[in-house]
């Protein structure tokens, strides 16, 4: 299992439930909390593609085993699941956003 200071987000998140930390199940979720961005991507159709794409499969796969029994215990971050099953991934579009200047920029 990856270790929080392995996330990309690690030094910038303020999401107080990270579904790599081992202590996250100690977390309160309030209202005005953020929700991981990597969670909820987590939850997106392709989303498995794409965290191997960005070389994160070992995050997408302890995320994707936590997952369950954070909606169990978080009501909010569950409905945030929802919501986020509902949107584009955020990802997808750096992603291809990222691929098309790479290809401009080596354009002669």
């Amino acid at each position: 299992m990856p270790s929080m200071p392995h996330c990309p987000k690690y030094q910038t998140c303020n999401a107080p439930v990270c579904p790599i930390d081992p202590a996250w199940a100690r977390r309160l979720n309030r209202k005005e909390d953020s929700t991981c961005f990597y969670l909820c991507e987590s939850v997106k159709h392709g989303s498995r593609a794409l965290f191997e794409g960005a070389g994160l499969g070992e995050l997408y796969e302890a995320i994707h085993r936590a997952t369950p029994d954070i909606v169990d215990r978080h009501t909010r971050i569950r409905r945030a699941l929802e919501r986020a099953k509902q949107t584009g991934s955020r990802m997808a579009r750096r992603f291809i956003t990222g691929t098309k200047r790479r290809r401009e920029e080596a354009r002669p």
